[in-house]
């Protein structure tokens, strides 16, 4: 936990791309902690994240309600195209959320939502494979 508070720390020094770079990346290595994890057999492992098109952590910018409308909503989202693999997901959602958290991403909730055109060809974790 030290040391990725002391990367987040480096993180914010930098500036414009670089940083954004380097939190993509960090955010990268997390989920792939984090699926490592949740599932400890390698196979397992191995095809959640072939079939994992993209992670992401944003905030969520849709109008809410109530007293905490104007606190930032942060959501970490999972994209994948195959529907077996969003449905893996799903099933352990809330463990996997957990180990993000665990892990030093702070969000409110995980989504998984199905690739759309260009985001089908993407596949960051490919090299793992």
């Amino acid at each position: 936990m030290k040391l990725g508070a002391e990367l987040s720390r480096i993180i914010n020094r930098l500036d414009g791309d670089a940083a954004k770079f380097m939190s993509i990346a960090l955010n990268n290595e997390r989920y792939r902690e984090a699926v490592h994890a949740i599932w400890p057999d390698a196979a397992a492992a191995r095809l959640i994240l072939e079939g994992t098109n993209g992670f992401y952590v944003r905030e969520d910018t849709a109008p809410r309600k109530g007293p905490d409308k104007d606190t930032p909503y942060m959501v970490c989202v999972v994209c994948a195209s195959d529907a077996l693999i969003r449905s893996e997901l799903d099933t352990h959602r809330e463990l996997l959320h957990l180990k993000l958290r665990q892990l030093g991403i702070e969000s409110e909730e995980l989504r998984i939502v199905p690739a759309r055109r260009g985001m089908k060809a993407r596949h960051p974790f490919r090299e793992e494979v």
